[in-house]
């Protein structure tokens, strides 16, 4: 994804030391965005579109960046980001993607009050978002957690979940254009890998099966 912001090399150059919850900050509206994506280890995507209040988010398509087990882990994160609105009370989220392995096609849209996001005080007041694409066209959004205490994953706090819309339309085999996109050659090659990963659970249908 082209990203329009710096880019992280991993979560060791984020500033946590000065880092406090939104309740500490009381009514503060946040003046910058981070942005991640990821999608679960057992259903990669390739990213169609995203828009985060109506600006997109890179050029498409792309690999989701990173891997739902650890999303802070992902190359491709977007930080920094100019608060979308001065007024904006609320992060609409449009986003459209497909299966690699089915090649089915999706997209959903998600709106949460900024309010419902972590917030920490590193050069600005920074919102924390990742959305993760699941498996059968769920769409999920988290945002900062501290780590799981058992897996030591930076998963996140999820803030809610949609079932995707199929968009049959759009379906295509991105095995056909492995030469176009980057990393996606590299990605069909360990198939085996993460076909062999479980399915991660999930209520939505998606012409399963």
């Amino acid at each position: 994804m082209t990203r329009a912001a710096n880019v992280l090399a991993g979560v060791g150059m984020l500033c946590t030391g000065g880092a406090m919850a939104m309740g500490m900050l009381g009514n503060s509206r946040p003046t910058e965005l981070t942005f991640r994506d990821a999608a679960h280890q057992s259903t990669p995507v390739m990213v169609d579109g995203l828009r985060v209040n109506g600006a997109a988010m890179g050029s498409f398509p792309t690999l989701a960046s990173s891997s739902w087990m650890n999303p802070r882990g992902g190359k491709a994160t977007l930080t920094r980001l100019a608060w979308p609105d001065d007024n904006a009370q609320i992060i609409d989220v449009h986003a459209e993607w497909t299966e690699i392995e089915t090649g089915r096609a999706y997209e959903a849209d998600i709106s949460v009050p900024w309010g419902e996001l972590h917030v920490e005080d590193v050069v600005g007041l920074t919102a924390y978002v990742t959305v993760v694409y699941g498996r059968n066209g769920e769409f999920m959004l988290f945002t900062d957690a501290d780590p799981d205490p058992k897996t030591g994953q930076y998963n996140g706090r999820e803030v809610t979940r949609v079932c995707g819309k199929r968009t049959p339309n759009r379906d295509q085999n991105y095995g056909l254009r492995v030469n176009e996109i980057p990393g996606l050659g590299r990605l069909i090659e360990r198939r085996d890998q993460w076909m062999a990963v479980p399915d991660i659970e999930t209520s939505c249908t998606g012409e399963a099966g």
